[in-house]
C-alpha cells in the first residue's frame, strides 16, 4: 500500500492542477493561423510587390480558413468579406524564405487571425463552425509485405498515395514524414508500426505536429492489400484507430488514402464543430490510480471546444469530482469524449470519466 507521504505528494500536485481547472474556461486559444501560402509577385518595385503579396496571401488564407472551419454544405452561406472586415480579423502576418530580385518578390507567408472576430462574422450568417483549426498532422506511411516492413525512405505506391493528396483546404491538413536519415535516426519502422510513443515523440521533435498518423498497408503489391493504422495525439496522449479497409491492388491506394483522410476530416469536424443551441451540465467522477490518470483527463478535456468549463468540486487521492458545462446533448458529449480517448459511462446514478 502506498505510504501517506506518497498520497500527500500526489494530492499537492493534484491540487495545483485542480486550481488551474477550476479557474479556466476550456479554450483552444484566441487565434487561428493559416501557414504555407506561397506567393511570387511582380510589381512596380519590390516594396509594392511585397504589399501585393501580403494582400493576396490574406485573401487566400481567409478562403482556406473558411474551408477548414465550415462544412462543405454550409459554405454557400458564407458572406463576402470587405477589406475593412478582413482588417479587423487579421492579427498579423508571418514570413518565411523572403526573396526580392528587382521588381519581383517571393515568400512563404502565414496569416494569423483573431478567433473571436472570425467566429462573429460566420455566426452572423447562422453557420455552425469548427471552433479550432488544426496544424498539419504528420503521416508515416508504412508498407509490410511477406519479407517484413519496408524502410521509411522507400518510395512505394502507399507513400505516393498520401503524398498526392491535396489536404490544404481541409480541416486536417497532412504532411509526410520525409523518411530521410534524420527520421531514421529518431525512429525505426518497427517502432512506428507498434506505436512506440517515445520514438514517435522523438520523431515529432523535428516536425512539431499535434497529431501523428501511422498509416499501414499490409500485403503484396499485386494485392489484396489491407489498410489500417493509428492516430496519435501528441499533446494529450490519446490514440484512435484509423478506418480499416482492403483494396484489390496498388492501383486503388490513392482512392483509399483519400477515403481514410475524408474520415479523419469528418471526425475532426465532429469534434471541433460546436452546436450552441443546447447547453447542459453534468457531474462526473474521475477515478485516480496514478497521477497520470488525472493529467490525461485534464489535458484531453482542454482540447474539446464543446466543453465550456470544468469545475473541480472535490479532490481526493483516489478520485476527483468534476462538474462539466458543455454544449450539445449528453449523447453528443459521450461521442465527443470518445474521440479524444475519454470514456464516459454511467454506473448506477454516477457518471464516471476515464482515460482509455
Amino acid at each position: 500500500m502506498p505510504s501517506a507521504r506518497i498520497f500527500s505528494t500526489i494530492l499537492v500536485v493534484l491540487t495545483t492542477l485542480a486550481s488551474w481547472s477550476a479557474q479556466a474556461q476550456i479554450s483552444n486559444g484566441n487565434t487561428f493561423t493559416i501557414g504555407g501560402i506561397e506567393e511570387d509577385v511582380t510589381g512596380a518595385d519590390a516594396v509594392q510587390a511585397r504589399q501585393t503579396a501580403i494582400r493576396e496571401a490574406r485573401q487566400k488564407a481567409m478562403k482556406l480558413l473558411v474551408e477548414r472551419m465550415v462544412s462543405p454544405e454550409d459554405r454557400a452561406k458564407v458572406p463576402p468579406v470587405s477589406d475593412q472586415r478582413l482588417d479587423s480579423m487579421v492579427r498579423g502576418v508571418e514570413f518565411e524564405r523572403e526573396r526580392t530580385a528587382g521588381t519581383r518578390y517571393s515568400a512563404t507567408i502565414g496569416v494569423v487571425f483573431s478567433a473571436e472576430p472570425v467566429k462573429q462574422w460566420l455566426g452572423e450568417a447562422g453557420i455552425s463552425i469548427a471552433e479550432t483549426v488544426s496544424r498539419a498532422a504528420l503521416v508515416i506511411p508504412l508498407w509490410k509485405d511477406k519479407t517484413g516492413l519496408e524502410p521509411l525512405d522507400d518510395r512505394n505506391a502507399w507513400r505516393d498515395a498520401w503524398s498526392g493528396l491535396d489536404t490544404l483546404g481541409t480541416s486536417v491538413p497532412v504532411a509526410l514524414a520525409r523518411g530521410d536519415q534524420l527520421d531514421q535516426d529518431a525512429i525505426t519502422v518497427e517502432q512506428a508500426y507498434v506505436g512506440d510513443i517515445t520514438a514517435l515523440s522523438r520523431l515529432d521533435e523535428r516536425y512539431r505536429a499535434p497529431v501523428v498518423i501511422v498509416a499501414v498497408a499490409e500485403g503484396e503489391k499485386e494485392g489484396p492489400i489491407k489498410l489500417s493504422g493509428m492516430r496519435y495525439d501528441m499533446q494529450t496522449g490519446a490514440r484512435s484507430p484509423l478506418m480499416s479497409l482492403t483494396v484489390q491492388d496498388s492501383s486503388q491506394l490513392a482512392a483509399a488514402a483519400k477515403q481514410i483522410h475524408a474520415k479523419l476530416d469528418q471526425d475532426w469536424r465532429g469534434l471541433a464543430t460546436v452546436r450552441r443551441d443546447q447547453q447542459a451540465g453534468l457531474d462526473v467522477v474521475v477515478p485516480i490510480q496514478a497521477l497520470s490518470d488525472w493529467v490525461k483527463v485534464r489535458q484531453r478535456l482542454g482540447g474539446i471546444p464543446a466543453i465550456r468549463s470544468v469545475a473541480v468540486r472535490q479532490l481526493e487521492a483516489d478520485h476527483a469530482d468534476l462538474h462539466l458545462d458543455y454544449y450539445g446533448s449528453p449523447e453528443d458529449l459521450q461521442k465527443t469524449l470518445s474521440q479524444v480517448g475519454l470514456q464516459l459511462e454511467k454506473d448506477a446514478d454516477t457518471w464516471r470519466l476515464l482515460a482509455r
